[in-house]
């Protein structure tokens, strides 16, 4: 089989789940968000921001390490795997122990039960190793089977609690069942199906995968970190300045200005491995390119669309409360683009061994993104906020990358106006 055609049905699966998965967000929780109102809603979303940074930090930016080395060597990959659950455990609990503490002791009850639930869910997902074996091999319809399922039963869940009009503290229960019902499927398969790849590993190997882990992730940590602070700054700091009110239709603008990124995401990650495992340069920087490509032809089309039916989805999805997420969508779309074009970037990149770079260019994004999120938010409240990660993700993905290797991601994205490029890639497959 041909590489196009394991990427393209690759990509096919992924996408497949990501469609469920955009129908739960886009219709069931509208329906949860129009019950529960703006404002617990904003409490919900909060929680889940939270622990998107913990998540972030506890993963230990394993899953670029060990995609790259399952491309290169599987054997070798697989016993990396092997060894990331202990750290990942280690890591997670030093940090969400105290956070737990910190929200029991000066939020509400709602927002403490929500983060508890999106605790245990985090918990479950950095455990989920087999997620990174399925994709790093071509298998994603793994990975997609045990996701719809969860998915549905976990959309049938807050269903019933909203339909029979149960009180919120029951929504903490599909929280842990999003994560958890595919995890226990995925295992019992790669299990049935590949249990000699995670037998156990000589401790000396193990400690030595583990060193590795640790001292190689630290700056892909870091810059995820910073990725996941900068990304998140605005909605962080949109309920601390303005209300969980406005963080609640801050979520729902979110939720249409950016889920449908799955395409590109699918499409990217499918791509990957084929870029790693290359090792002439000017073929991964041709694959970085047809990726890019890709997603600005996506990018196009979706926001021609939300142009023309995004108000009459939001009026009649979410109600009239949350009316004013249209013009808010607007510059998240563009944000959206911007941050999935940054991902074949930062692969091309890691490719060529730029983990620290990331990590320095990260940390002052981050840095960047908290007085303009401060600023704009003050002036512009929702709006601002929007606007403000749109900055910042245009900083990301241009002039500062262009620090790398003497241009070498300027003379990378100066190809992307070339459509011979992708135009040959649907062509040739190669």
């Amino acid at each position: 089989m041909k590489i196009k055609d394991k990427i393209i049905i690759n990509t096919f699966w992924l996408m497949s789940e990501k469609v469920i998965n955009v129908f739960g967000l886009i219709f069931v929780t509208s329906f949860v968000a129009k019950y529960i109102g703006p404002s617990d809603f904003g409490k919900l979303n909060l929680a889940s921001y939270i622990f998107s940074l913990l998540q972030t930090v506890a993963i230990w930016g394993t899953d670029t390490l060990c995609v790259k080395r399952i491309s290169k060597n599987r054997n070798s990959g697989f016993n990396l795997l092997n060894s990331l659950t202990l750290l990942r455990t280690v890591i997670f609990f030093i940090i969400a122990a105290p956070t737990l503490i910190y929200i029991y002791l000066f939020s509400d009850f709602i927002t403490f039960l929500f983060s508890f639930a999106v605790a245990i869910s985090t918990f479950v997902y950095i455990q989920d190793i087999y997620i990174i074996a399925n994709n790093a091999t071509y298998n994603s319809k793994n990975n997609v089977i045990s996701n719809v399922i969860g998915l549905i039963l976990t959309l049938f869940m807050r269903y019933l609690i909203v339909f029979f009009k149960m009180d919120i503290i029951f929504l903490s229960a599909p929280i842990v069942s999003l994560t958890l019902i595919p995890y226990i499927i995925r295992n019992i398969f790669f299990t049935r199906n590949n249990g000699f790849v995670f037998s156990h590993i000589n401790k000396d190997v193990k400690s030595k995968y583990s060193r590795y882990i640790f001292i190689t992730g630290a700056p892909l940590v870091l810059s995820s970190i910073s990725v996941a602070i900068y990304f998140n700054t605005s909605r962080l700091m949109l309920g601390a300045l303005e209300s969980s009110k406005a963080l609640g239709i801050y979520a729902v603008a979110l939720t249409l200005g950016s889920s449908w990124s799955f395409i590109n995401n699918s499409f990217i990650t499918s791509m990957t491995p084929k870029l790693y495992s290359t090792n002439k340069d000017d073929d991964a920087a041709y694959y970085s390119c047809v990726m890019s490509q890709f997603v600005i032809l996506i990018s196009i089309c979706y926001l021609a669309c939300f142009l023309f039916v995004g108000g009459f989805i939001i009026h009649h999805l979410y109600g009239p409360g949350y009316s004013s997420a249209f013009i808010v969508t607007i510059p998240i779309i563009l944000s959206t683009c911007l941050s999935s074009l940054g991902m074949p970037t930062s692969r091309y990149i890691v490719k060529n061994n730029g983990y620290s770079f990331l990590g320095k260019k990260t940390v002052f994004l981050c840095l960047i993104a908290i007085p303009v999120s401060y600023i704009l938010i003050i002036k512009f409240g929702i709006l601002g906020a929007a606007y403000s990660t749109l900055i910042v993700e245009f900083a990301s993905l241009t002039f500062l990358n262009y620090f790398f290797k003497k241009g070498l991601i300027l003379k990378l994205h100066s190809r992307l106006f070339n459509p011979k490029v992708i135009i040959s890639f649907v062509r040739t497959g190669k």
